[in-house]
């Protein structure tokens, strides 16, 4: 735990010595269509997810592009950010909590 601990440490100081573009790495930002008048993409901070789950836990096969548009009604069904973000296990996806996801950037 130590050690950990340390090593997050050092990897935030360098991550902020390098500047503002390299600690922008492991943030996502998913591509979407829409008008001006839509909320800004979707940021999902992969690091966050990394730290706390192995790869397995989002990605049980070979990491490959989804062939199906990841939409809030693809998500209300269970599936991508969904299958943990339902509300119980973690925060849910809806109006109350647009701002945790759409980030204006």
């Amino acid at each position: 735990m130590r050690r950990l601990g340390l090593g997050l440490l050092v990897a935030g100081t360098l991550a902020i010595a390098a500047g503002a573009e390299d600690a922008e790495e492991g943030l996502v930002t998913l591509k979407r269509q829409g008008g001006p008048a839509d909320p800004p993409p979707a940021v999902f901070p992969h690091w966050v997810h990394r730290i706390r789950y192995t790869c397995y836990a989002c990605h049980p096969g070979p990491i490959q592009p989804s062939a199906t548009p990841l939409t809030h009604e693809v998500m209300a069904g269970g599936q991508g950010c969904g299958a943990c973000h339902d509300g119980r296990t973690a925060w849910g996806i809806g109006f109350a909590t647009c701002t945790r996801c759409h980030v204006a950037r």
